[in-house]
């Protein structure tokens, strides 16, 4: 026995022995960079910002240091912030530089001021950085910065004058319109010059009117859309005027902004303008756009037109929007047209629409037809049909809502929830407590809902027990993002810091294979073709911005999840989004992905995911058909198109994605 026990006691001496041997060799052997790129890019993945992390901050390789700043900055753990303070100062233009922009991720206000006081003496590129940053981090209550923000306006270096109007935009700071007027007045840059009416333009700037009209000619027509969104914010005959010649705008992008703008405009005059554009136009995206517009004015004068249109067998998208005109101008009196439309058994595009246009007359009398639609078989039907029937009928709400919280799909019962901390129904608290109990048998959007809808119950109940027990298994939760989720809610309600107390998230792919990814693309980013029913849009994935991105994308698109699926989503002048397998935009794969926030901005054919908050990305991606600067550093970019933009242009909801064609290599 006693030579059994010494054989045992060797044998765990040789392995704690070889353990230790392999530790101290793997601590202390040289990494090559891919591999301290791949840890990196593991560890923001898993958003933990650990000590590896910490020290590849202190990294002599320039690219690790600047990678290791970017992951600070989106995992967003405010321990990081100092260290990414003291990278600004950095001897690498480029470490600052992403440094400077990590640090406008952080959320952390306490850097905003730090950031201007330092950016007077940085170099040109970093000090845009930081302004920029600056800007992001400000809020309403720091009342001084825009006037620091805004002496950057006088740089001597033109990024830094354009990163000034970036961030007097990203504050809203709409005192600061005389200046940016003036600097759009006297800039010679042509693209600080365009900064500065973007951000008039997008803060509703009334006081920038004459240069609006300037811009009107400019042969850039994303300059000419912005200018006309600056002119929907005056109020003068002469906005209307020019207006209504941007109608006629040769870019239909420009077109669908004018028609906006018009929409703002309450005048007979203004509908005159809109209604006759509809006898002259053929793009249903355009024709959407001025019912919609017609809707919103409550102009009756293009009844007719929309009558003559549904007996045409129009697309469904044009459809759906002649019948809710017709029933918002018309009231009960388009409930015989609605009615027969629905006997036809249409596609749920026109049931949504129908049950819409039930709500639009806003009569009680419809409760009763809109409620079958609440049994329909499609769930955004069945949305649709319960957010006109908690409109229209709020004696019985709370069944329409215990209705909702059992649907059988996850969106329906996510609506519910939203209805209960809309209307503030804190008697539902026990039924939201037993949802939660639940677990991870319900869908996680289910319970990140629930516990979003939390504040609300706090500010009524106060700290009620079960109040805060259910914030307690949302920090518990074993998805990260519902985890997040309670993290903010003690943060906002309760001014408790619980982000450390959030796990790190679970990942998808291993160190291992980001690795091999960082040695096959490290010369050459690899592509993809979207065969659309439209014709082919080739992009180039951008794996050296977001590799996790691009990582799942390709992933998804080798298995063939994107085949057959629709564009759901086209907003002219904006973006056409795709690659949700229920058509709705609720849907995705069973997992999220997490943000990879760069400073790569959005222009004309820039290829984004879409979110639903923080970390929620999945299979869903937008291409935006002009620039969006607004969305930079807000939705993940992980592509350009590189040729068939036409073929974007061209794109109506319903078009379908044939199949995704992934190229790694020259060929």
């Amino acid at each position: 026995m006693n030579l059994i026990l010494k054989r045992i006691a060797l044998m765990a001496l040789i392995v704690l022995v070889a353990v230790g041997a392999y530790y101290f060799y793997d601590k202390n052997r040289v990494r090559g960079q891919s591999e301290k790129l791949a840890q990196i890019i593991h560890d923001e993945d898993r958003r933990e910002f650990s000590a590896r992390l910490k020290g590849y901050l202190a990294d002599p390789n320039v690219e690790i240091r600047r990678r290791a700043a970017l992951a600070v900055g989106r995992i967003g753990d405010k321990r990081g912030s100092e260290l990414l303070y003291t990278l600004v100062m950095d001897s690498s233009l480029d470490v600052a530089g992403a440094a400077a922009f990590a640090l406008g991720l952080m959320q952390d206000r306490r850097y905003a001021s730090k950031l201007i006081e330092v950016a007077i003496d940085l170099p040109g590129a970093v000090a845009a950085s930081a302004v920029e940053a600056a800007g992001r981090l400000t809020d309403s209550s720091m009342t001084e910065m825009p006037d620091r923000i805004a002496r950057f306006l006088e740089d001597p270096s033109p990024e830094v004058r354009e990163a000034a109007c970036n961030a007097l935009f990203l504050c809203r700071a709409k005192s600061k319109a005389a200046e940016l007027v003036s600097l759009a007045s006297t800039e010679t840059d042509s693209l600080v010059k365009e900064r500065a009416l973007y951000a008039l333009a997008r803060m509703g700037a009334p006081e920038g009117e004459r240069i609006y009209v300037e811009s009107l000619a400019d042969a850039d027509p994303a300059v000419r859309a912005w200018a006309v969104r600056g002119l929907g914010a005056v109020s003068s005959p002469e906005a209307e005027h020019y207006l209504a010649i941007a109608l006629n705008d040769i870019d239909a992008g420009v077109e669908a902004q004018a028609i906006n703008a018009l929409a703002s405009k309450a005048s007979s005059q203004t509908a005159g303008h809109l209604a006759r554009k509809l006898g002259t136009v053929y793009d249903e995206k355009i024709v959407v756009e001025i019912f919609n517009a017609l809707q919103k004015l409550k102009s009756d004068q293009a009844q007719l037109s929309a009558e003559t249109i549904l007996f045409t067998e129009p697309s469904d998208n044009v459809a759906a929007a002649a019948i809710k005109y017709l029933a918002a101008i018309q009231g009960d009196r388009a409930v015989n047209l609605v009615d027969s439309i629905l006997t036809r058994k249409p596609s749920p595009i026109i049931r949504d629409a129908c049950v819409e246009a039930y709500g639009l007359m806003n009569q009680p009398s419809v409760v009763s037809r809109v409620a079958v639609y609440f049994g329909d078989e499609e769930p955004s039907v069945r949305n649709a049909a319960l957010d006109v029937l908690a409109k229209l009928d709020m004696n019985n709400l709370d069944f329409h809502i215990n209705k909702a919280l059992v649907d059988p799909d996850f969106s329906v019962v996510v609506n519910g929830i939203e209805k209960i901390k809309e209307q503030k129904l804190t008697s539902f608290l026990p039924t939201l407590k037993n949802l939660m109990a639940k677990g991870t048998s319900i869908n996680p959007d289910i319970r990140r809902s629930i516990i979003e809808a939390l504040p609300v119950f706090f500010n009524t109940l106060g700290q009620d027990s079960a109040v805060v027990r259910l914030l307690i298994d949302g920090i518990l939760d074993k998805e990260y993002v519902v985890r997040l989720a309670a993290a903010k809610v003690y943060d906002d309600v309760r001014q408790e810091d619980r982000y450390k107390q959030v796990p790190p998230s679970t990942t998808r792919i291993a160190e291992a294979d980001i690795r091999k990814a960082f040695d096959r693309f490290a010369m050459l980013n690899p592509s993809a073709t979207i065969i659309t029913s439209k014709g082919p849009i080739e992009l180039e994935l951008l794996f050296d911005v977001t590799p996790l991105t691009v990582l799942n994308f390709m992933s998804l698109a080798k298995t063939g999840f994107y085949n057959g699926l629709i564009f759901h989503r086209v907003v002219p002048g904006f973006v056409i989004q795709g690659g949700d397998p229920r058509g709705d935009g609720w849907g995705g794969p069973d997992y999220y992905i997490r943000d990879e926030y760069s400073e790569h901005p959005y222009e004309r054919g820039t290829v984004g995911i879409a979110t639903s908050g923080k970390d929620t990305g999945g299979s869903q991606f937008f291409i935006t058909v002009a620039p969006q600067p607004h969305l930079n550093a807000r939705y993940t970019v992980f592509g350009e198109v590189l040729t068939g933009m036409d073929i974007a242009d061209q794109i109506v909801p319903g078009d379908t994605i044939q199949k995704i064609i992934i190229r790694e290599g020259k060929t």
